[in-house]
């Protein structure tokens, strides 16, 4: 029934989104000249407009200060003539992050070519010129949309095709959008269970393009996934932030807080949802907590974990997964580094404090070549089902 009512409400929003393509709902943001800027869309961000000569600027600021500079922006541009736009994108607050992807349908994405984009000295204005067609929307975005109406999309497309998977709702976010979790046989509490989690920060776009392969290599109909599936549990929250997501911020929840600095306090509705997930494991009530991985985006591909003086069980578990990756995939650029943000109240020193075991945060560049993502997730869930299957007595 609850995959129904997800259906339901993910087609009624993907319609309102193509209707956003066609320019037929709403005013544009701002317009210039014949050419439109909208912002009519879920992830969109722009926070001002104007015109100097012929050029559009337009404002990105963040929601809160200070915050981690992760300049954030999606927009749509329309013309009404067949004309190179030239943007210039201002940072109000931090310097230039993402390159800019650009797409005709806001779903296929290019990265925009180098010599379309200009950065000033200190970085803090990129200079764009675009092509844009006489009546053809161009989208440009600082990573891939991926909205929460994709994420619950891509999760009730999972828990159809696989019949030991469910599809719970947890709660809803501060604005009332829906939190959901995957979970393989919730009725087994006898099993170790592995705790996934992600887009804690909304513009981390290549942490979550790693957790759906990472996610569906698990899920797989082969030897060694259905092996792991009959010794652990799987708990999977692919999108925590969907207010965060949708509303286009750079770092936080539509409170303004940051949900990766509040595991121990729990002040947040969402993390407070992943507390009461993750009570259910102390005690053995619901089965041993194996695992928590925590999907994010950073400047290069690598894994934060358990430094040397913090043992987990199983022993050595990081180094040893990261090894067996680096030993599959040498070409592909991947970092083990231990012991950081030590002392901050971040998902892994929650889980690693309160339950012992390997609590590790999984970083994609933001610029990494996204076939190379999907590689080293594949790789890396391999990794890890052999590393854990091979820790149980």
């Amino acid at each position: 029934m609850l995959i129904q009512q997800l259906k339901v409400f993910i087609i009624t929003s993907v319609a309102v989104f193509a209707m956003a393509q066609g320019a037929q709902a709403n005013a544009p943001y701002c317009q210039f000249d014949g050419v439109e800027i909208w912002t009519d869309f879920p992830t969109a961000r722009v926070n001002g407009c104007m015109q100097k000569g012929d050029v559009i600027h337009l404002t990105i600021a963040p929601e809160v200060k200070p915050i981690n500079p992760s300049p954030w922006y999606a927009f749509r541009v329309q013309s009404q003539t067949t004309k190179e736009v030239k943007l210039v994108l201002d940072y109000a607050y931090g310097k230039h992050r993402y390159w800019p992807k650009v797409s005709a349908n806001g779903m296929r994405w290019d990265t925009l070519n180098a010599s379309k984009m200009k950065l000033n000295k200190d970085k803090t204005q990129a200079r764009l010129s675009l092509n844009v067609a006489k009546d053809k929307p161009l989208w440009v975005a600082a990573q891939e949309i991926l909205s929460s109406q994709q994420h619950n999309l891509w999760m009730v497309a999972q828990a159809k095709k696989h019949d030991f998977l469910s599809l719970y709702k947890l709660g809803s976010s501060p604005q009332g959008r829906a939190i959901f979790k995957l979970e393989s046989h919730r009725d087994q509490n006898d099993k170790d269970a592995v705790f996934l989690v992600g887009r804690q920060h909304p513009p981390e776009v290549t942490g979550a393009l790693a957790m759906m392969p990472f996610m569906e290599t698990l899920l797989a109909d082969t030897d060694l996934a259905r092996s792991f599936r009959a010794q652990f549990r799987l708990v999977m929250v692919p999108n925590l932030n969907p207010d965060g997501v949708d509303m286009g911020n750079w770092r936080t929840n539509a409170g303004g807080q940051d949900l990766n600095r509040d595991w121990g306090p729990f002040r947040q509705p969402e993390t407070q949802l992943m507390h009461q997930e993750l009570d259910r494991f102390r005690d053995n009530k619901a089965g041993k907590l194996a695992l928590m991985l925590d999907f994010h985006s950073t400047h290069e591909n690598l894994i934060y974990s358990q430094s040397k003086a913090e043992p987990t069980d199983p022993e050595g578990f990081a180094r040893d997964w990261h090894g067996a990756i680096r030993a599959r995939l040498p070409q592909i650029a991947f970092r083990n580094v231990p012991s950081h943000n030590a002392g901050l109240p971040t998902s892994k020193g929650y889980v690693y404090k309160n339950f012992g075991v390997p609590a590790i945060t999984y970083e994609m560049g933001d610029n990494s070549d996204r076939g190379e993502i999907r590689r080293l997730a594949i790789v890396a869930a391999e990794e890890m089902m052999k590393k854990l299957l091979r820790s149980k007595p």
